[in-house]
């Protein structure tokens, strides 16, 4: 597991939902070669907020602050739209202009030497959440992946007790389940390469970290 290891002093900071998020992110971009055991100084501080209520209130504060960078990692859930228009209001006091509709690669926005960026979950343009993102990681010509999608379902009608709404974590862990090593957290599978860290949607999100956070211009 990686640890996150850039203190909450760090001039940059990236505020998520929950430690499944926090964990899948050092993860996956440890994969790409950051080195979050030996952080440099465009390394964010990432503050798990316990939600995505408190994820939100915390993001224009944060924004108002001495950062330089912050971004926010939220699921869409099943509202992109209204969730992406709440933030827009909240940063436009700021002086941050978003677009109307949030950049499928992630969006990026700056005002002098500052920046800020959003990453909606799954991917900028689905309703979804983190495990989308993550099912989306998942080899393509695994066969147990669309196995676990009709077991969720057996398991749904039989009774099992999950909402619609959390399918997608249903099948997800339905699929873990079955792996060498049973159960792993999510940023333990990918550490194990359990999750592609190479496919289109995994680089996106890790070129939009490289955007916000060390990128010069």
């Amino acid at each position: 597991m990686v640890s996150p290891k850039v203190k909450d002093t760090a001039p940059h900071r990236l505020i998520v939902e929950g430690r499944d998020d926090m964990y899948s992110i050092l993860s996956l971009t440890a994969r790409h070669g950051w080195t979050w055991d030996n952080p440099e100084h465009y390394y964010p501080y990432i503050m798990d907020a316990k939600g995505v209520d408190e994820a939100i209130r915390s993001f224009p504060l944060a924004v108002r602050s001495s950062y330089k960078r912050v971004g926010i990692v939220i699921d869409a859930d099943t509202n992109l739209k209204g969730r992406w228009d709440s933030i827009r209001t909240m940063l436009s006091p700021s002086g941050y202009v978003l677009p109307e509709d949030p950049d499928p690669l992630g969006t990026v926005v700056g005002l002098g030497e500052k920046r800020v960026g959003v990453w909606m979950m799954p991917d900028n343009q689905n309703h979804g959440k983190l495990e989308d993102f993550l099912g989306f990681l998942i080899p393509a010509n695994d066969p147990c992946w669309g196995y676990a999608e009709d077991a969720a379902k057996e398991a749904s009608r039989l009774g099992a007790l999950f909402s619609e709404v959390d399918f997608i974590k249903a099948r997800i862990f339905t699929w873990l389940a079955w792996q060498r090593e049973p159960g792993l957290p999510f940023g333990t599978a990918i550490n194990a390469a359990l999750f592609s860290h190479e496919r289109e949607l995994a680089q996106a999100f890790v070129n939009w970290m490289q955007r916000l956070y060390i990128q010069e211009t």
